[in-house]
């Protein structure tokens, strides 16, 4: 991926022109991943999600935040399916996505950086189990890497498209009423 298609995928950045970037690191097993700031809504502590018979298979379950239903996706089952160990007290990142709000769990929100956009670099034609499209950077910053990832690639487009699809409100309406 070039430069300016990573720079596609942040609105700031857009233009072309280098300006800072305000980009959210999080931690996913052993790896540090940032989005930007701006499609992170809120950040809550993960308290269990309701699984939902109907949901779309990569959706772990539910939850309601403020009488809206968002699905929950496991970002560690998505970019290790092999199974590493789980977090104690993962987090979750309230988003939104072409595909509606979603809640993407992670294991740790460590800090908010500022980097200029001219310091990211294209990552590597393999990229250890990540999938193109969702890797769009790398940021190397003192003795850390970070890797970019563009929140509206966590899902495919296939996904996506089931997710609209699916009736989770009315299953969490039937789950409840039980």
């Amino acid at each position: 991926m070039t430069r300016a298609a990573a720079c596609a995928t942040i609105p700031a950045m857009a233009d072309g022109v280098v300006r800072d970037l305000r980009l959210i690191a999080f931690r996913v097993g052993s790896e540090t991943f940032v989005l930007d700031i701006m499609s992170v809504r809120q950040i809550i502590p993960y308290s269990g999600s309701t699984p939902v018979p109907t949901a779309p298979k990569f959706v772990e379950g539910i939850i309601v935040l403020r009488s809206e239903v968002i699905p929950i996706v496991d970002l560690r089952d998505r970019l290790y399916p092999r199974g590493v160990q789980k977090s104690d007290q993962p987090l979750v990142l309230i988003t939104t996505t072409s595909a509606g709000t979603i809640g993407v769990k992670v294991d740790e929100v460590r800090r908010i950086i500022t980097v200029p956009s001219d310091a990211l670099l294209a990552p590597p034609p393999l990229t250890r189990g990540i999938r193109g499209e969702l890797l769009v950077a790398v940021i190397p910053q003192a003795e850390e890497i970070f890797l970019l990832i563009d929140i509206e690639n966590v899902l495919t487009t296939e996904e996506k498209q089931e997710l609209r699809e699916a009736e989770l409100d009315e299953a969490a309406q039937l789950a409840a009423s039980e």
